[in-house]
């Protein structure tokens, strides 16, 4: 909870009328659970931010990715490819004009040929 009187960040976005910048956030690889560090225990990111030579900490409330033994804030795990940005797209629809006719097999419900 920040210092805003007890409002949360987003609510108070909202009143500003700059709702809709918070991104999306979209985790595709199965092994990584998205997790809130709770407490005053120590606890590390486990890849050390461009410039920097320790390894950061997490802090009390902040939103991180665990998979097994390794904990990894959202900077880094944007940075390592692991969170996306984007929903993943839909498959292209087969656009039949492009095919031969004459190349494609006719399914025969009747006689259950090709």
């Amino acid at each position: 909870m920040s210092l805003n009187h007890g409002r949360s960040a987003v609510a108070g976005s909202e009143s500003q009328g700059r709702v809709g910048q918070i991104p999306r956030l979209f985790v595709f690889d199965l092994e990584w659970q998205v997790e809130v560090k709770r407490g005053a225990s120590r606890e590390f990111c486990h890849i050390m931010a461009p410039g920097q030579d320790y390894y950061h900490r997490l802090l009390d409330g902040e939103i991180y990715l665990r998979s097994k033994d390794e904990k990894i804030c959202l900077n880094c795990a944007a940075r390592r490819g692991i969170i996306s940005f984007e929903a993943r797209k839909l498959r292209n629809p087969i656009d039949f004009d492009l095919a031969d006719s004459a190349e494609l097999d006719v399914y025969d419900p009747p006689s259950d040929l090709l």
